[in-house]
């Protein structure tokens, strides 16, 4: 056991779902994360390449280590919807009862990822409180994006949906720390295919942001945000004021 605590330390030591008080591996006792490790599986996974389908069928519940991963569809036709974005933290459960996939996961940014274990993970889930309230929380989250993803593709303007993005990016990056500087994480053709809207019409709408002074843009992948305000009353679907007579 000693040999295989020492391997398994070496292999969770600079994990961030270890690292950091707040994601699931923290919650877990030396002994408890030693069995989750011995049969969980870490990846890198490259931009644009899907998570190996192999390591889904072994392990089919993911825990996002870093970057950013996409919940993709494609059509018939060859048209791309990313329905759910998934970050640091995560933790995706792809057990269905239906045999239906629920579509593919693909990395927008290069990510780590770990496959866990599922008898591993559902009894951490059964005996371990901690563990328990760290992975319903997380599912708590994902069903309110989820939620609010409806609304904005269903309701909202480009203007309004880009401001809702920003907005996620920030608090899924920052955990709730006051900055106002914000990595867009994705690329254009990535936020479109999340947003429901055209890659030129995401660089439209971006542009519009700042030149209403809401956001100042630093180079492609960067927002400044100027009006905190401004933007989130444009996020959450204000009507906007109207000119002066």
């Amino acid at each position: 056991m000693d040999n295989m605590a020492a391997v398994i330390a070496d292999k969770c030591r600079n994990c961030a779902l270890r690292t950091d008080e707040k994601l699931i591996c923290a919650q877990m006792s030396a002994g408890e994360l030693i069995n989750l490790s011995a049969h969980s599986n870490p990846a890198s996974v490259e931009r644009k390449q899907p998570v190996n389908a192999r390591l889904l069928d072994r392990n089919p519940i993911i825990a996002i280590v870093d970057g950013v991963i996409g919940l993709q569809h494609v059509l018939k036709d060859g048209r791309r919807s990313i329905a759910a974005l998934y970050w640091r933290g995560d933790i995706i459960d792809l057990r269905h009862g239906d045999g239906q996939a629920p579509g593919s996961l693909i990395a927008l940014t290069p990510a780590r990822i770990c496959s866990l274990s599922v008898d591993n993970y559902d009894e951490l889930m059964r005996t371990n409180p901690d563990v328990q309230t760290v992975a319903v929380s997380n599912m708590r989250e994902q069903i309110h994006a989820a939620a609010g993803h409806v609304v904005d593709l269903g309701k909202k303007s480009a203007p309004e949906r880009l401001a809702a993005y920003i907005f996620e990016c920030r608090k899924r990056q920052l955990g709730g720390k006051d900055s106002l500087n914000v990595d867009l994480a994705l690329r254009r053709s990535d936020i479109a295919d999340y947003m429901g809207l055209q890659p030129e019409t995401v660089s439209r709408g971006l542009k519009e942001l700042e030149r209403r002074g809401l956001i100042q843009l630093k180079g492609r992948s960067r927002a400044i945000i100027t009006d905190k305000a401004g933007l989130r009353q444009l996020a959450n679907g204000a009507p906007e004021p109207k000119p002066a007579q």
